[in-house]
């Protein structure tokens, strides 16, 4: 139905109720003085509630107040009084009266109910202000309803309030009950990720049982943190029958919103006692002397007059009140000042089935009210967009009365007490901030936020695992009691022990009636998320796949897949050849006998060490060359060349025996293995999710075989894939510690894949208990206790892992990896064998020049002395 059609509905209504209304009491002021011009404002309030009482008081004390020190203004407010028994259709009513009655400037409403929002569409129609002391709600907005003043925090205020009280205790998050009604619903369009992640929404007038039913529904839940928006009267019930529900104990938190904690004074003593440990937002009145002089004088005016006032506090919104009335009286006179013939006039608006009077100075009337900047007795009075917001919000904590823990703003988030000090604050959540909280049950430790109430997990375990070490199910034929022992099961309980709170558990066997696995684990896991267990507890696999239907802890294992081959044959004899390949052991070999034969050459004709016997002088070719493997060479060298012939051969005799100690130490720990599509076969776990993690290990299309234990493992390797069985296992890190813990010496890890997240206990989504159990595994983890029970289940210490890939695995040298050292070698040995005959070539070519030259001396001498001898015989 649209708003007109209610709005005939409405009016017919009102006019029959018309001869029913009576003003509750005379005007506040005479209006027998002409010489002042009187500005009517109604004020429509529940006079028989508490806040309706103050309120009244207030703007009475605001009027006198006013005038006593502007007594020479030329407007005088008067107000007309009307009380609406806290009946929304009654409100309207008398908002009709009012107007038909009086040509008013403005109406004060002191309720928050569905009717202001009709109120609010009156005055937009006569055009005159509306001032709601209560906010109520985003709906109420000044674009839709520019004549409309409201009063009190707007919902995304709250909304961050909320957000940060939340966030200051580590709550992940909390459960929204707000009351279905147009003032408590729009909050639910501020909250959106703002941890309020549940909603539950209570009938405006609801029965208890309809009350208890639903705080069933919630106390079903884990978590145990609750946000309250909703009307005091509802407010009151829901708290009252909590408290009988056992929900106001230790391990709860309830918080208020402004709502409900600005009405806790006027409440019944049994709703306040049952609402201890409540932690509630209240705007922030700054302290003042002019606050705590008019509070003085309130009571003492009040005392006489209503003596329940005795027993209460002043109210925020007496406090507002007052200040607005101020706000009007100040913005009548500023309109009387400067459009004085406005205030005058006067139109009457034909309605349905009455007549109102409507003021022609309502539109400049609200624009002087809107421009309002003074300080008042609530600190800065200033309206932003036709709104009265406070600057800063209050945290009280409800323990035998209200006590301020903390305050929040906008900008600085919580602060403490002591905020004058902080000043310089950023945006804070930290609870360090606050006061210490005495919570439901009267106890300082701040609720974790959720809470198994007693509740005993049902536990869901994988069974007939072939790896005992790591989990396994046993029962008792006789007893039929069921034992669950392994590394997953002493990670799981060390960790729920060190949690600080208890959880009870059972485990519960994921089996069918034969004892054997009832599915696969992806089926289990599905269990959780189909609420049949509550958790899994075993070697269950962090997957992605699998996190749209459950949550999982942290991994406690490594993470990954390998890869197991044998180890190599070491008994063989002939292992030491195996490094280098045939040409290059022949391509050493020759080396060694061509460096010694250089060596040889250059050296036998100037050392005597290089000289003997034939037998002698070969040996020593052999002996020279063979003796720089380690370096044992006694002999001298005189040559130049053959010294580095030596020096060239030594670093090449380095560098291959370098590498061959290397290949073979490779080779006497991993074995090189190659598989194909037809000859190797792949051994993996039974049910592992292989495809992607034999894809990522680099097998070219392996045939794969499945296995359960690490018997059938062994078993396998050591027949091979031309016998029936496997040349690799393809399995998880884990499994493969378990398997290599009973097999050291004779298979190894050849290479591994970060591809899986390990093994990790499952949880329902959203579940608390994922954060904390994963917390207590990292604590293990650095306190080195899971190394302790990896130790003692898989009985090994040392790592277990060559981190190595295909691509770099130990293979046979050949010729090809060393030709270059060769080529060096053999260039230099050529070098100096050519230059050595050279040198001696040269040599004997000299020599020989040299003789004939002695020979043709010689010859010229015997000549000569033949000559003497001849002439001397003829003389």
């Amino acid at each position: 139905m649209d708003f007109a059609r209610k709005a005939k509905w409405t009016f017919f209504v009102v006019t029959t109720l018309f001869s029913l209304v009576q003003p509750l009491s005379a005007n506040h002021t005479s209006i027998n003085d002409t010489a002042i011009e009187m500005i009517h404002v109604g004020l429509i309030l529940d006079a028989q509630s508490w806040v309706g009482k103050i309120v009244d008081s207030c703007i009475s004390m605001a009027i006198s107040d006013f005038y006593s020190r502007n007594c020479h203004y030329q407007t005088k407010l008067v107000v007309h009084t009307r009380d609406s028994g806290g009946d929304p259709l009654l409100l309207l009513s008398q908002a009709l009266v009012l107007l038909e009655n009086f040509k008013l400037d403005a109406i004060i409403v002191a309720e928050n109910s569905a009717g202001v929002k009709i109120l609010a569409e009156l005055g937009s129609r006569v055009k005159i202000p509306i001032i709601s002391l209560f906010a109520a709600g985003l709906s109420l907005s000044s674009f839709e309803y520019p004549h409309l003043i409201q009063i009190g925090e707007d919902e995304s205020s709250r909304a961050k309030a909320i957000a940060a009280i939340v966030e200051a205790f580590s709550w992940r998050s909390a459960i929204l009950i707000y009351e279905d009604n147009d003032s408590a619903r729009p909050i639910l369009s501020s909250v959106t990720g703002f941890r309020l992640d549940q909603h539950v929404a209570l009938l405006t007038s609801p029965t208890d049982e309809e009350i208890v039913e639903q705080l069933m529904k919630l106390r079903s839940l884990q978590m145990t943190v609750y946000v309250v928006h909703m009307s005091p009267i509802l407010a009151s019930r829901l708290f009252l029958n909590a408290k009988q529900l056992g929900m106001m104990t230790q391990g709860y938190a309830w918080i208020t919103t402004d709502m409900i904690t600005n009405f806790m004074n006027s409440m019944d003593p049994s709703v306040f006692e049952s609402m201890q440990g409540v932690v509630g937002f209240k705007p922030h009145i700054p302290a003042s002397k002019e606050l705590r002089r008019f509070a003085i004088r309130w009571r003492s005016k009040n005392l006489n007059d209503n003596k329940n006032l005795e027993e209460m506090e002043m109210n925020v919104y007496g406090i507002w009140s007052y200040d607005m009335v101020w706000a009007v009286a100040t913005a009548a006179e500023r309109v009387m000042t400067r459009h004085p013939h406005i205030l005058h006039q006067e139109t009457r608006l034909n309605m349905n089935f009455t007549t109102i009077r409507s003021s022609e100075s309502g539109l400049v009337f609200m624009d002087e009210i809107l421009q309002s900047r003074f300080k008042g007795i609530s600190g800065g009075f200033q309206l932003t967009n036709g709104r009265l917001i406070p600057k800063e919000l209050q945290i009280v904590n409800v323990f035998k009365g209200e006590r301020i823990i903390g305050y929040w703003n906008p900008g600085n988030g919580i602060t403490s007490l002591m905020k004058q000090e902080n000043h310089n604050e950023t945006n804070s959540t930290s609870s360090s901030k606050l006061e210490s909280v005495i919570w439901p049950g009267g106890t300082m430790n701040i609720p974790k936020g959720w809470s198994l109430h007693g509740k005993r997990l049902r536990i869901g375990v994988p069974a007939n695992n072939g790896f005992r070490e790591i989990i396994s199910v046993t029962r008792d034929p006789r007893t039929n009691e069921t034992t669950v022992t392994g590394y997953c099961v002493d990670v799981f309980k060390e960790a729920v022990q060190s949690l600080g709170y208890e959880v009870h558990y059972d485990f519960i066997p994921f089996e069918d009636a034969n004892g054997q696995m009832a599915g696969t684990y992806n089926d289990l896991i599905l269990q959780v998320y189909y609420k049949n267990y509550d958790a899994v507890m075993g070697d269950t696999t962090i997957l992605a796949s699998r996190f749209p239907y459950v949550d999982f802890t942290m991994p406690f294992t490594d993470i990954g897949v390998g890869t197991v081959v044998p180890k190599i044959n070491k008994k063989s004899i002939w292992i030491f050849l195996m490094p280098l390949s045939g040409d290059l052991w022949i391509t050493t070999a020759a080396f060694f006998i061509l460096t010694g034969l250089v060596i040889w050459f250059i050296e036998r004709p100037i050392n005597e060490e290089f000289q003997g016997s034939l037998c002698e002088q070969i040996g020593m070719i052999f002996w020279y060359s063979f003796s720089t493997l380690v370096f044992a060479n006694k002999e001298k060298l005189l040559s130049h060349l053959s010294k580095f012939v030596v020096i060239i051969w030594v670093f090449v005799v380095l560098i291959i025996t370098s590498s061959y100690t290397a290949t073979l130490a490779s080779m006497l720990t991993v074995q090189q293995i190659e598989l194909n599509l037809k000859q190797d076969y792949v051994g993996y776990h039974y049910g592992f999710l292989l495809s992607r993690a034999v894809s990522n290990l680099n097998f070219k299309n392996p045939r794969l075989k499945p296995y359960k234990s690490a018997e059938e493992y062994a078993d396998a390797l050591g027949r091979g894939s031309n016998n029936g069985g496997v040349s690799a296992i393809v399995d998880e890190i884990p499994y493969l510690k378990v398997f290599l813990a009973k097999y050291p010496s004779d298979y190894t890890i050849s290479k591994s894949n970060t591809t899986t997240g390990g093994f990790g206990f499952v949880f329902p989504k959203g579940s608390p208990l994922v954060q904390d159990i994963s917390s207590a595994i990292m604590r293990l983890r650095e306190e080195e206790k899971l190394q302790l029970m990896e130790n003692k289940w898989f009985r090994s210490t040392k790592s277990i892992f060559t981190d190595q890939d295909t691509r770099s695995n130990p293979s046979r040298l050949n010729l090809h990896s060393f030709g270059g050292l060769f080529l060096v070698t053999g260039i230099s040995s050529t070098s100096a064998l050519l230059l050595c005959l050279f040198q001696k070539t040269r040599a004997i070519i000299i020599l020989c020049r040299n003789w004939q030259v002695f020979v043709c001396i010689i010859a010229s001498r015997w000549a000569v002395k033949d000559g003497l001898s001849i002439a001397w015989d003829r003389g």
